[in-house]
């Protein structure tokens, strides 16, 4: 019995230990992406942060930065039958030079910037189509006992001369 509960620690213990090595983000070229985005941010480079980006963001929460776009959108949805369709399909790709006007600085608070920075991240991977993607998952709400917590999701494609692009910032909740 007591090798047992011996055996059941040890093998809890190896596998804890080995999924919080799945969650690191390994020191490769996804770390060094990762890095160097976090380094743009932290600069407030905007003309980095353009050449580092596709040219369009994905981004809902681009759409309700402010009281009055988030009342632009409720009246969409009242008055216009198709308004998921033009939200997602097309008023969600935020063009890159509008997003850096009018969504960085919103988006990209020191504060936020730094949550970024320490807390863990998450790669997961998604090839195929001749499309390599990368997803960086930050926990940036951490969870409460009435709260799950929440993620930003930062999605980079790999272009045609091998350099990562952002292409989407999303939440998760």
């Amino acid at each position: 019995m007591k090798l047992t509960l011996n055996l059941f620690v040890f093998l809890l213990l190896i596998f804890s230990i080995s999924c919080k090595q799945k969650k690191q983000l390994p020191n490769n070229e996804d770390s060094k992406m990762w890095s160097q985005f976090l380094n743009i941010l932290e600069n407030n480079d905007t003309l980095a942060f353009k050449k580092a980006s596709y040219k369009t963001i994905r981004c809902y929460d681009c759409l309700e930065n402010t009281p009055f776009e988030s009342e632009q959108m409720n009246i969409l949805r009242e008055q216009d039958s198709l308004w998921y369709d033009k939200i997602y399909d097309d008023l969600i790709n935020i063009p890159i030079d509008s997003f850096v006007a009018n969504d960085y600085n919103i988006q990209f608070k020191p504060e936020f910037i730094k949550v970024l920075q320490k807390n863990e991240t998450i790669v997961m991977k998604d090839e195929g189509n001749n499309s390599i993607f990368a997803h960086i998952l930050v926990t940036t709400t951490p969870p409460t006992l009435d709260f799950e917590g929440g993620q930003h999701s930062f999605t980079f494609f790999k272009d045609k001369d091998g350099k990562w692009k952002l292409n989407e910032i999303s939440t998760i909740p």
